[in-house]
């Protein structure tokens, strides 16, 4: 961590116990597809229970965005985690009473996302409210690097757990790290306070601001396309993973947990390195992160041991890379006040795109198998890079202040006269 965010309390505090919380989350990840491919060896039935997830988070993120910019956020997000805590729990003690796990798994699914959509409604802007600007990019870079620094322990823990206690019963690692976030959340002094002109918009007015502001800026809306198209694409890794990994659930889930640690410490690595570097443009270095992870796509539709693995991590670094330069992108051209919706429709965006990414991925491992998958997605990310790399790039300019809603709602969209056409 670098000296600046060390000596900032509430920052450390929060990125600690995130990335201890962030450690259950990923286990989680692996343990529900894998369970329920051991209950059914369906890859449908799991492609199901994430569609269902993120139907949910789609559904509610973009109104708990616009409930985050008025509300006190750090309240939010105690209520979001003390539900999920008890949701999660309802897994392992169905499976350790020999219950009917795979309805509870459908049955908690909906409201464990509508947790998770309100938690992150809060969370997606604590950092810049914890941190300064010019601390952003190094900021998002260690927070994303704890997340995938989780996933390398977090899968291997979990598969552990699986192997020694049954997968059912090993999701009680996810229920146990959201009492970590309550307490830093507690121990956290900064009040995440609303919008000075919160309370002054009906929730839907708020939405439609956040809605108008993200549409209208040009660097904004590349962003998002960018990002979106990549979430079509490689929104699903973890599916494809665990299944190339577990032979579709046929095998233990050694290989499938060591790929997913791959993955995250490649991630870790991505996030970690696109936080320190200032490229010149960070369109083609956008650029360079999706082509690294097409490059890892490609060594994963061997099915080879070692050559998933280094797929894997090279997909994660990418992957990274890609993430840290979005999040940047996003939080410094946003006008302040609106971080709260703009973050929302983005998120509903990206789950948007990964619902038809659990779709197309689960007809494909369905109906053909692993190899043609990542056959599939590594072309396509190589198309995807060489678009960003060549199209024309929007200027970057600094964040406009905050307008009003009234100017949003009446005036012509603002001046692209820096900006080339799309």
């Amino acid at each position: 961590m670098s000296w600046p965010l060390r000596r900032n309390r509430d920052f450390a505090i929060f990125f600690c116990t995130q990335g201890i919380s962030n450690i259950g989350d990923a286990a989680r990840n692996l343990l529900i597809p894998l369970f329920v491919l051991q209950l059914t060896h369906d890859p449908l039935q799991v492609s199901a229970v994430a569609a269902l997830e993120i139907a949910t988070f789609i559904g509610l993120r973009i109104p708990f965005g616009a409930l985050s910019d008025r509300r006190e956020r750090r309240g939010l997000m105690l209520g979001a985690d003390l539900a999920r805590t008890a949701l999660t729990l309802a897994i392992p003690v169905t499976s350790a009473l020999h219950g009917p796990a795979l309805p509870v798994v459908y049955a908690v699914i909906v409201p464990l996302s509508a947790a998770s959509a309100l938690f992150d409604s809060g969370a997606g802007g604590a950092v810049p409210l914890l941190v300064p600007e010019e601390s952003r990019g190094a900021a998002y870079g260690l927070t994303e690097s704890a997340e995938s620094v989780a996933w390398v322990i977090g899968p291997p823990a979990g598969g552990l757990l699986a192997l020694l206690l049954g997968t059912g019963q090993a999701l009680g690692l996810d229920s146990a790290s959201f009492l970590v976030s309550v307490a830093g959340l507690l121990a956290i002094r900064t009040r995440f306070e609303p919008a000075a002109d919160a309370g002054k918009e009906r929730l839907w007015e708020s939405t439609r601001a956040g809605l108008k502001v993200i549409i209208s800026d040009v660097v904004l809306r590349r962003d998002q396309i960018i990002w979106a198209l990549y979430s079509v694409l490689g929104g699903s890794i973890v599916l494809g993973l665990v299944y190339v990994g577990t032979r579709g659930g046929s095998h233990d889930a050694i290989l499938g947990s060591l790929a997913l640690a791959a993955y995250a410490a490649g991630s870790a690595v991505g996030t970690l390195a696109a936080g320190a570097l200032k490229p010149p443009s960070p369109w083609r270095a956008m650029a360079g992160g999706l082509l690294t992870a097409a490059v890892g796509a490609g060594l994963v539709a061997t099915q080879a041991g070692a050559a998933v693995l280094a797929g894997a991590a090279l997909f994660g670094f990418g992957e990274g890379l890609l993430l840290v330069f979005h999040l940047t992108l996003r939080a410094n051209a946003t006008p302040d006040g609106y971080l709260g919706r703009v973050t929302g429709v983005s998120t509903v965006l990206a789950q948007l795109a990964d619902l038809l990414s659990v779709g197309w991925l689960g007809l494909v491992l369905r109906f053909g198998h692993g190899r043609a998958a990542f056959v599939i997605l590594g072309a396509a990310l190589f198309a995807l890079a060489a678009w960003v790399a060549l199209a024309p790039k929007p200027a970057i300019a600094q964040p406009a202040a905050e307008p009003p809603l009234e100017a949003l709602d009446s005036a012509p969209d603002p001046p692209q006269a820096s900006h080339p056409p799309l």
